[in-house]
């Protein structure tokens, strides 16, 4: 009961704070800019006030306390998007995530715990990522990109070594950064120059880690692995795509070969070594099963089309089952050879009946595998197979649409679930397919009463799956229910069938029902817990970064408020278009007529100014005159009226260089950005002395 306890305080917490992220996203406009700004601080104020109060109230419940100091600086990161938004600053700029890990650092560094430890490497990262991609995901990816983010990598390397080592004390943030560095290495082995060097590192850091963590930390090993097997498969299909030939194919057949021998050599190795875990073994047979699967699937395929063999699918069927699923099935094979051969020869009957059309005759071949296969690992990934294709025979045959498909896949694995209780694995995988096929529900297109029917559904199913799972000790049950729990709150972000702001008032009565239930099933229940108070002894060195926090709030409202007012009025020219912000809700990207130079001398990037000038019609325009790091491409004395505003080049090509101005950001209430786009014709801008521009609003 008291993990029961803990958890509803977890969920009372996580509803509060997605209620504030939700109202203040929605830009609704019944309060004015400094009421928000107050009601911003109130929420700091509440979780940190809170994260004291019960620290010296409820002595045994310091998680809670622990919790919503780190609630306190996520609250701090709400307000710093809410400032962007109500002064149109950059959207998901690197500069709101920069000031938001300064705390968050700062807490990690002075208290040592996991919560700020995760929090700030996430956030650093975030930064490092929109520092170098402002505009799109990945956009402009440049040999200056691969190097950061090989360092980055490496960085990460080395934050996994120190935790391991034992100087930092942080199960998140150890999987966080192994998984971080294993992500950006593998970026940098594919499309450049240099992928050859960078592939023989990342392959050397795999090889070093699978030999060192093989026998001793399972989950380091799955995550080595699962990173090392998509990497050979996506290097394959690159290396695929850059030498297509008949020689390449029957050179990838024979790397799956060589896999293979060498894999049973291991397999037999580690047989004669009882040190050897099992799920290790289980591990690395998956993994080369995976790998030489897809091998030997993409040379089987590669060598019909090079050659243009006419077989049919029914033909290519018939010869996949025959020489290689019921071989394999039925005979005692090493794991590697029998588990490829039987999993090539499922996905390649799986193809061959999508294509024709046929896909109830892979019934047959999963009753007959499951007939004969008993290891746990391996009916679990062909139970998967079997709901994949059930699902492929219920569209192609009965023609179901998208709703009623996924209807009839929960109702399907939910009877498995229930008649699957003496096969917990094939449970699981029911249990599995059976909330992945229920969250499609809640995402696909419908109409507004059947979306809030299945998201309502969904949120109860879930939520209780967590509690009833988690009072019977069933840990992956639990977490995965969870995690779906999660899924739920992010995907009802961009969720536009209801509005940001109606979600926020269902999210803060919820968080407000579950903390007043957990309050009272604490008291009644007085429990007994051990844990530490990372306020115990720290209090002063908090209360300092909680008032670092609250006077750059206080500061940059005021530089804001006192630019408005005393700004120099502007008039642009724009063209908008209409997304959503990651943490301020919507927004008009506003491209400006002077947010492209012409006939410039500009060839990098890096700060500039340029002059405007009033015309006729009352609209500023680029005069030509500009200063770029610190000098004037032309003779200028500043006249009556010109106004200089600073920007920064973000490319150049052919004389012609892209400026943007921290001004290309509009954040509109939600759902009101088809009336904004097209219909917008110029900005009013306020430009103080120094050359900064602050957005104040847009004009027909």
């Amino acid at each position: 009961m008291k993990k029961m306890v803990s958890l509803t305080y977890l969920f009372g917490v996580v509803f509060i704070l997605t209620s504030a992220l939700y109202f203040f996203a929605s830009n609704w406009q019944m309060f004015s800019r400094l009421e928000k700004v107050a009601l911003a601080g109130a929420l700091i104020v509440l979780f940190y006030g809170a994260s004291f109060l019960l620290d010296r109230v409820l002595k045994g419940a310091h998680f809670l306390s622990n919790w919503l100091l780190v609630s306190g600086v996520i609250s701090f990161g709400l307000s710093v998007a809410l400032l962007g938004q109500l002064y149109n600053s950059h959207a998901d700029s690197y500069l709101l995530f920069l000031v938001w890990s300064v705390p968050a650092l700062l807490f990690s560094l002075y208290t040592r715990y996991g919560g700020f430890y995760a929090l700030t490497h996430i956030l650093i990262h975030l930064t490092i990522y929109f520092y170098l991609f402002p505009s799109t995901p990945f956009g402009d990816w440049t040999m200056v990109h691969t190097w950061i983010a090989f360092g980055i990598g490496i960085a990460n390397m080395l934050l996994f070594l120190i935790i391991k080592k034992g100087y930092i004390h942080s199960k998140p943030l150890l999987y966080l950064s192994l998984v971080s560095a294993n992500l950006l290495l593998i970026v940098t082995a594919f499309d450049n120059e240099y992928s050859a060097f960078f592939t023989l590192v990342y392959i050397g850091i795999l090889g070093v880690g699978v030999y060192r963590y093989f026998n001793k930390e399972t989950s380091i090993f799955i995550i080595l692995s699962m990173f090392g097997t998509g990497f050979i498969i996506i290097k394959m299909f690159e290396l695929m795509a850059r030498y297509v030939s008949s020689l390449f194919f029957v050179g990838l057949l024979l790397a799956a070969i060589l896999l293979l021998v060498g894999s049973v050599f291991l397999v037999n190795y580690l047989r004669k070594h009882s040190a050897s875990r099992h799920w290790t073994k289980t591990i690395f047979v998956a993994s080369v099963t995976t790998i030489a699967s897809v091998f030997i699937v993409a040379s089987v395929f590669g060598l019909l089309s090079l050659f243009m063999v006419d077989v049919s699918m029914i033909t290519l069927f018939v010869l996949a089952t025959a020489f290689l699923v019921i071989p394999s099935t039925v005979t005692n094979w090493p794991s590697p050879v029998k588990y490829s051969l039987m999993m090539t020869g499922i996905v390649i009957g799986m193809i061959a009946s999508v294509f024709d059309e046929f896909s109830f005759v892979m019934f047959f071949v999963f009753s007959f595998v499951f007939y004969f296969e008993k290891r746990i690992a391996a009916r679990f990934i062909f139970y998967l197979l079997f709901q994949l294709n059930t699902a492929i025979f219920l569209g192609q045959t009965l023609e179901l649409g998208a709703q009623a498909l996924l209807l009839v896949m929960v109702f399907l694995n939910g009877m498995a679930y229930l008649l699957l209780k003496n096969k917990q694995v094939l449970q699981y995988g029911a249990f599995l397919s059976g909330f992945i096929a229920l969250f499609s529900l809640t995402m696909i297109d419908l109409s507004w009463s059947l979306h809030i029917v299945y998201c309502t559904l969904f949120f109860l199913i879930a939520t209780l799956c967590v509690y009833v799972f988690k009072k019977q000790g069933l840990q992956i049950y639990w977490i995965s229910s969870l995690l779906f729990w999660f899924m739920l709150i992010v995907q009802l972000y961009y969720d536009l069938a209801w509005k940001l702001v109606h979600k926020s008032v269902l999210f803060a009565v919820l968080g407000i029902l579950f903390l007043l239930v957990a309050g009272y099933l604490d008291r009644k229940g007085n429990f007994e817990r051990k844990s530490h108070s990372i306020l115990a002894g720290k209090t002063l060195g908090i209360l300092f970064i909680i008032c670092l926090q609250g006077g750059w709030i206080g500061y940059q409202v005021y530089s804001n408020e006192t630019l408005l007012q005393s700004g120099e009025t502007v008039i642009l020219e724009l063209q908008p278009v209409d997304p959503r912000s990651l943490l301020q809700g919507d927004y008009v990207e506003l491209n400006y007529s002077i947010s492209q130079l012409e006939d410039t001398s500009i060839d990098d990037n890096g700060p500039i100014t340029i002059v405007l000038r009033k015309n006729p019609q009352g609209v500023h325009e680029y005069t030509g005159v500009y200063k770029f790091k610190g000098k004037w491409n032309a003779s200028y004395e500043k006249k009556p009226g010109d106004v200089l505003l600073n920007g920064k080049v973000t490319s150049s090509w052919d004389n012609s260089a892209q400026v943007t101005y921290g001004i290309e950001h509009f954040f509109i209430p939600e759902g009101t950005g088809l009336d904004v786009e097209g219909k917008v014709k110029t900005a009013v801008v306020k430009v103080s002395e120094k050359g900064d521009g602050i957005l104040v609003r847009l004009r027909d």
